[in-house]
């Protein structure tokens, strides 16, 4: 899991569309913080890309979120997560996109957070690509 990285691609991203920033943020992490939690942690799940990394899961996700919260923030929830699922494909990383229409075979070690210069790399321009929206974000609350 990359949350900067996810984080500063959703929101970029979101900002462009004018949309919703705490759905967009929730969307770039949603993911990651339901899979990794049912797999690494509780193990329940062979893996910390499981069904909330598909499309289908994304969709029932969005639906939840624009049931509750409208079709604003659905919509930026939305982008978000599926922002975060091909932003997992980075570095030849796998999405089980399919899930439950497909079967995938999971040999991903449990705590693996593989980091590796590249990696360091793109969370450090996440961390910059933050620092510099929540600049512009304050210089527009400031006018």
């Amino acid at each position: 899991m990359y949350p900067l990285a996810h984080l500063a691609a959703s929101l970029t991203l979101n900002e462009a569309s004018r949309g919703d920033r705490v759905s967009a943020a929730a969307g770039a992490l949603a993911p990651d913080l339901i899979d990794k939690t049912l797999g690494w942690v509780l193990g329940v799940t062979p893996s910390g890309r499981f069904a909330a990394h598909s499309l289908m899961g994304a969709g029932v996700l969005t639906l939840a979120v624009a049931s509750l919260g409208g079709p604003r923030r659905g919509a930026s929830f939305g982008a978000s997560c599926l922002c975060h699922l091909a932003a997992d494909l980075f570095g030849g990383g796998h999405v089980p996109w399919l899930m439950p229409f497909k079967r995938y075979r999971y040999s991903e070690p449990r705590w693996s957070l593989g980091f590796t210069r590249g990696t360091l790399g793109l969370e450090l321009a996440g961390l910059l690509l933050l620092a510099r929206l929540a600049a512009r974000w304050a210089a527009k609350g400031k006018s």
